[in-house]
């Protein structure tokens, strides 16, 4: 009798280091999304772009987007591991000693400062990082050339715009699943920002690459 709750007590730990494991899992989930969300979002919204209007972008895409944000923020990262821990601590003794509600509602703030916070820094990251895009030559905007198809109304906007059709000065910002997000091309990081032209991929035949990245225009 005794060895069967011995093996009832384990199996019960067992299982309940795995609800907690996952549900660990499950809040830097959470963090990792919000942080690359908010960085899309705030991303797209400095190129002049709706988030909502791109088409294509998944879970996986903002997880992406979230390892831009960490990525030159070690010091973030510690902070971070540093709070994720105090919270599981704190509320693995909350949870584990009946009458302490403080220290549950202690836990449940900073695991909800954490989110904010996680947002906030996404954004953050990605106001600094648009400009620096742009102030780095375009680099980060590949130069590319468009063949629109043959009886696609583009033709008549490219020659309209300096024939563009022929151009290798265009600056691809984005692509999804309907459409190119490009520039029409610079000479200068110090010029004003164009507007983007956004081109439905039904009606492109064929984008090539440059490689040549130096600034230039139609």
């Amino acid at each position: 009798m005794t060895d069967e709750v011995d093996d009832s007590a384990a199996l019960s730990g067992v299982v309940t280091l795995i609800i907690k494991a996952g549900l660990a899992s499950l809040y830097l989930g959470a963090l990792v999304f919000l942080a690359g969300w908010s960085y899309a979002d705030r991303y797209f919204a400095e190129l002049g772009l709706n988030l909502a209007a791109i088409d294509g972008l998944d879970t996986s895409t903002y997880s992406g987007f979230a390892l831009w944000v960490f990525r030159d923020g070690v010091l973030t990262i510690f902070a971070f591991a540093a709070a994720i821990g105090v919270g599981l601590f704190l509320a693995n003794r909350s949870l584990g000693m009946r009458g302490s509600p403080v220290l549950l509602l202690v836990a449940s703030v900073l695991a909800l400062l954490m989110l904010v916070g996680a947002a906030q820094i996404g954004a953050v990251r990605a106001g600094q990082q648009v400009p620096d895009l742009f102030e780095k030559n375009y680099q980060n905007f590949v130069r590319i050339r468009v063949v629109a198809r043959e009886d696609s109304p583009l033709n008549d906007v490219f020659v309209a715009r300096g024939n563009l059709g022929n151009s290798t000065c265009l600056r691809k910002v984005f692509m999804d699943r309907r459409n190119l997000y490009a520039y029409a091309g610079y000479m200068s990081t110090k010029a004003p920002r164009q507007p983007i032209m956004i081109m439905p991929l039904s009606e492109v035949a064929l984008i090539e690459t440059v490689s040549n990245q130096a600034l230039c225009t139609p």
